[in-house]
């Protein structure tokens, strides 16, 4: 018998029995459509929580820091360290962390404590992932920049005037681009806020204030720089000399001593791609250095949102194996309402294998259909669920990693076409029992079967 003998008699038998056709696809569709939404809710959770550390932070980051606090003996981070990672396989960059506290000035406003300010290069930005969410960073022509973080923004007073932080001031608006605030590496005596003095009583001159143009402000949620400026490296290593010299001041001329000291507190490796930063992390840990990544972090919330996916999985899954007793059960009641034609068919000369194909043809038109009309309503609730899925359900939006404007649902091509080949063959699996009965009836029986 032909496939389309097959194909075209299948969908008379399915047509003459429409109702029971209809409820048994739409048991598929059912079972079909709930293991994709579910499904696409646990890949819609990964997703957004990888975009939301990637915007924080890059993931290819690894932060290595000293382990001396807790071994003595433990390696020091200073420039042999930083040669050591850069040879490391899969190590892009390493930077190193430069940081100066000092305050800044806008007007008449000063912050009302000490700031960190960091030195780094147009490339090193670039290589780290830094973004801002106004502005812009500064490039390698710009030498007397500044990139802020928003907290800084909301820290500005009158000099001496202490923040209330029940009722902190508002932020300040700058011109990007073309406001100016000035670096203050000045210290000031807590309750005149004047110039600290020497031992003799002197007022100690303060540095002079290098005047900045603020180029641009750090993301609102990207907590990690919300404390933090950033200098061009060359603005930056002329301040630190200028610090060090007024801080001999400050100390009576006494240097401090930086013997047996770790030369730099923190160093950044910048990893190649995201397959190695595992690899190249546990390098740095042999070395004996401590070290923490983004990556740590996101494979946690890997896990947690694989353990929700295969539970919501599940419950998708007990629908479609529910369809799949449906479509057994729509088979079997078929053969017995066809006996005599099977029996019939039989005694005209028909192929055991046609009569068997038969009904696993038609078992898997229901499987198939379901499985095509599931993927498209699947497609239309996922496109609801993202488009009002937020104002209905609201604060449960901080549980799918979706706060911040990411799909609540996402179903890659992918999955929808796994959802559609798995329908077809729980039809065509559901449909072998039935079509094996068929063969099995005795034609004499059969032709007797009223």
């Amino acid at each position: 018998m032909r496939i389309n003998d097959l194909l075209m008699m299948s969908i008379r038998s399915l047509w003459r029995r429409k109702l029971r056709t209809f409820l048994t696809i739409l048991g598929v569709v059912i079972g079909a459509t709930s293991i994709i939404l579910m499904l696409s809710l646990g890949i819609a959770m990964d997703e957004n929580f990888k975009k939301q550390m990637q915007e924080m932070q890059s993931l290819t980051v690894i932060e290595v820091s000293p382990n001396t606090w807790s071994d003595p003996k433990a390696p020091k981070l200073d420039d042999k360290a930083l040669k050591s990672m850069e040879a490391i396989p899969g190590v892009q960059k390493v930077v190193p962390s430069r940081s100066i506290n000092a305050y800044l000035k806008f007007g008449k406003y000063r912050t009302s404590s000490q700031i960190e300010i960091r030195g780094l290069s147009a490339e090193e930005m670039e290589i780290l992932g830094y973004k801002v969410g106004e502005g812009k960073l500064f490039d390698k022509i710009d030498t007397k920049a500044i990139v802020l973080g928003r907290e800084i923004t909301r820290q500005f007073v009158k000099p001496g005037q202490q923040i209330n932080w029940n009722k902190p001031p508002d932020a300040k608006e700058f011109e990007l681009g073309e406001d100016q605030v000035k670096i203050d590496l000045g210290q000031y005596s807590y309750d005149t806020n004047e110039p600290v003095s020497d031992q003799d009583g002197n007022q100690i001159e303060v540095p002079r204030q290098e005047r900045v143009t603020v180029l641009g402000l750090f993301k609102e949620e990207d907590w990690e720089n919300s404390y933090i400026a950033l200098v061009p490296l060359n603005l930056f290593e002329k301040l630190k000399e200028e610090q060090e010299r007024y801080n001999k001041k400050v100390n009576n001329g006494q240097e401090e001593n930086n013997k047996d000291k770790n030369k730099y507190q923190s160093v950044r490796v910048k990893v190649a791609s995201e397959s190695q930063v595992e690899t190249v992390q546990q390098v740095i840990k042999d070395l004996g250095f401590r070290t923490s990544s983004p990556m740590e972090y996101l494979n946690e919330m890997k896990k947690i949102s694989g353990g929700i996916q295969v539970m919501l999985g599940g419950i998708g899954g007990i629908s479609l194996l529910v369809a799949a007793i449906g479509i057994t059960n729509t088979m079997m009641m078929s053969i017995y309402e066809r006996t005599k034609e099977i029996g019939v068919m039989k005694v005209i000369g028909a192929k055991l294998t046609d009569i068997k194909k038969l009904f696993l043809v038609e078992a898997l038109l229901i499987g198939a259909l379901g499985g095509g009309v599931g993927v498209t309503v699947s497609y239309i609730t996922s496109f609801l669920i993202n488009k009002f899925g937020a104002q209905v359900a609201g604060g449960m939006m901080s549980m799918m990693g979706s706060e911040g404007g990411g799909a609540i649902s996402i179903i890659p091509p992918w999955l929808a076409l796994a959802a559609l080949t798995f329908s077809t063959v729980i039809g065509l699996v559901a449909g072998y029992f039935p079509a094996k009965r068929a063969m099995s009836l005795s034609a004499l029986t059969a032709i007797r079967t009223e």
